[in-house]
């Protein structure tokens, strides 16, 4: 276990120096991150039988196209071998025995978290602290996690469609932060695809947080439907956090 956790740690961004798109992932990235082994390129794991079994079985259970689980792309910008996520993992553990090791592991853990979820709790929790959070701003942010998942499910009853969602959540943002997620993300100086409640205080939290929580409410006693006034629902709710954040800090400084 002492060696396991120490290629992990050696090698635990080998799966993100791979580039992805969508559902597949780039098979000669993998190989280039394990130090591009003689005879262990895509090309030699594709030409195995066992490799053609599990594409058939990848695509019976996906109802899918060969194509859909396996290309190959040209270019220096994306090309290489792609495939799916599955194919991807089968052949990780094919080209590193370590690596096979460290993904089975992977799964044994999952398997004991769906058994005891307090794992689960323990796994995020070490997570964010390896990112610097305190144990104040992790319980905020899980905290956050339950009450958005309340929010999006009230939308989603209350008859809110596909573009709509993105809507009510930028209602909540435009009062907080003076926009929506693009310029959060500037304000930021946030990559396109980062988290943007990962990156926010404790307080930023807290107010996201409360005002998802009005909405939910307002939309549910007032039996509001669709798009439109689940907006305005969401609008009136962040304003109403907005003011109180600032009053207080009005206050504060007239003491």
């Amino acid at each position: 276990m002492k060696e396991l956790i120490l290629f992990d740690k050696t090698h635990n961004n080998i799966l993100g120096n791979v580039r992805s798109d969508n559902e597949m992932l780039s098979l000669t990235d993998l190989w280039k991150a394990a130090g591009s082994p003689n005879k262990k390129d895509p090309y030699y794991w594709i030409q195995r039988d066992s490799t053609s079994e599990l594409i058939d079985a990848i695509c019976g259970i996906l109802n899918s196209p060969k194509v859909g689980v396996l290309k190959s792309k040209r270019g220096k910008s994306g090309g290489g071998t792609w495939v799916h996520k599955n194919l991807a993992l089968a052949y990780a553990k094919w080209l590193d025995p370590k690596l096979h090791v460290l993904i089975n592991e992977i799964f044994f853990q999952r398997m004991e978290e769906e058994k005891n979820p307090d794992l689960i709790a323990d796994r995020y929790i070490k997570a964010y602290k390896k990112r610097g959070k305190d144990e104040k701003w992790i319980q905020e942010r899980f905290e956050g996690k339950v009450v958005r998942n309340t929010f999006t499910s009230t939308l989603a009853k209350h008859g809110v469609k596909q573009d709509g969602f993105r809507q009510c959540t930028n209602a909540i943002y435009f009062p907080l932060f003076g926009g929506k997620t693009d310029v959060i993300r500037q304000k930021k100086n946030l990559p396109e695809k980062a988290n943007i409640r990962d990156n926010l205080s404790r307080i930023e939290l807290m107010s996201v947080k409360f005002a998802e929580e009005l909405a939910s409410e307002n939309i549910k006693n007032n039996n509001l439907k669709g798009n439109n006034e689940c907006v305005k629902a969401s609008l009136i709710a962040s304003n109403a956090v907005k003011d109180c954040v600032l009053k207080s800090r009005q206050n504060i400084n007239q003491i």
